[in-house]
């Protein structure tokens, strides 16, 4: 069973070959997240002259504090409330929830990503980078990253755990 995901990636650029080219050797030099495959889909991608940009960018930013929210949310359901409760967990489901809520809030790039910030390794964007796309437009793309994660197996997560064992051994 194969598995896409889909995310919006912020890039700054000549034009939309250079912004994709930034995107691709990032995808291929990052150790954060694996893809067998990965495309920018030329058709869903924007300049940030279009109208829909900031639309799209401020769903993506909201659609990773979404996440968060709900991996918070299924913590309080297990019955973490407060930062003493952190300390008490042992390996396993919660932990790996709260490893990924950092990851999110810290703007590791991960699986859950659906928006990322080439520009500031973020999820997010602070001030200073919208004034200065507002002031040059011309210069940054958000571009509609596909990536592909191919399994043998029924679960496409095994690729994954299977790329974490693989880094463990070397």
């Amino acid at each position: 069973m194969d598995m896409e995901v889909s995310l919006d990636v912020l890039v700054a650029g000549e034009d939309f070959a250079s912004c994709r080219h930034r995107v691709s050797r990032f995808f291929d030099r990052t150790m954060l997240i694996r893809f067998d495959e990965v495309r920018v889909d030329e058709k869903e991608s924007i300049h940030a002259a279009d109208q829909a940009f900031w639309l799209r960018l401020d769903e993506g930013v909201s659609a990773n504090r979404k996440i968060v929210g709900e991996l918070v949310a299924s913590m309080q359901e297990e019955g973490v409330a407060t930062f003493e409760d952190l300390q008490k967990l042992e390996q396993g489901y919660l932990t790996k929830i709260l490893h990924t809520i950092a990851h999110l809030l810290d703007g590791f790039i991960g699986i859950d990503s659906r928006f990322y910030s080439l520009e500031e390794d973020s999820h997010s964007i602070s001030k200073a980078l919208r004034k200065s796309i507002n002031e040059n437009p011309q210069q940054y793309w958000l571009l509609r990253v596909i990536g592909k994660i191919i399994s043998e197996s029924q679960d496409p997560i095994d690729a994954l755990r299977t790329f974490e064992m693989q880094k463990q051994d070397s």
